[in-house]
């Protein structure tokens, strides 16, 4: 009897890539229910419904998993945002759109929010999904005449610095909807838009972010 290595191995690289997503599925449910700081290797693995040992095959630490969830969080809520942002619509109201939608997460999952935080304060780099999509839209906002020409790694540290911050204090319980909106409109100011018009822009982009979250609740 002949034997298909080729199918073999690509069925062993997919209960590999399901058990992966199994802890990664598990972990997040596990953090909605104790948090971030309160979950050890035993509840994922119990969650998973696999050994320690398989746990480490594929995260060689907690805080592994921990990034794993929050790029697939990340990645799963930058896929919806390219899919409603359109080309066609300013690069401004398109960050602002961006950010406000990030907010918008914090304040709804304080759990994801903490985990994020508690990452971010970590040697872990930084998740390179987000950088890339800044460049391209701070790039694209130069050649459009919207942004002024800065360093782009100077802007990555505002508009992250400045994310992170608005983060920390709607955990904290420090926040509001407007101080969002001004500090968005800062950013926006920062990166070349008259004050005035980012604030416009910044309050725009707070209300689409709402509208997509909506249509994401509703799914």
């Amino acid at each position: 009897m002949r034997v298909n290595l080729e199918a073999r191995a690509a069925a062993a690289e997919q209960r590999k890539a399901q058990t992966r997503e199994r802890l990664i599925d598990a972990a997040i449910a596990v953090i909605g229910e104790k948090g971030p700081d309160a979950c050890s290797i035993e509840d994922f693995v119990a969650a998973a419904d696999v050994s320690r040992g398989t746990f480490y095959n594929y995260f060689p630490t907690a805080e592994d998993l921990l990034r794993a969830v929050r790029r697939k969080i990340t990645d799963a809520l930058t896929a919806v945002l390219d899919a409603r942002l359109p080309a066609s619509m300013s690069v401004s109201l398109r960050l602002a759109t961006r950010l406000h939608s990030y907010v918008l997460s914090v304040s709804r999952d304080p759990a994801w929010g903490w985990m994020t935080a508690r990452l971010d304060a970590s040697r872990l780099e930084r998740t390179p999904v987000l950088e890339a999509n800044l460049d391209l839209m701070f790039y694209e906002g130069v050649s459009r005449g919207e942004f002024r020409d800065m360093d782009p790694a100077a802007v990555r540290t505002l508009v992250f610095g400045a994310s992170r911050m608005v983060q920390r204090d709607i955990l904290m319980g420090l926040s509001s909807p407007e101080h969002a909106v001004q500090v968005v409109a800062l950013v926006l100011n920062a990166c070349g838009r008259p004050y005035e018009s980012a604030l416009a822009v910044s309050r725009e982009g707070a209300a689409v972010a709402l509208e997509i979250h909506a249509v994401l609740d509703a799914a």
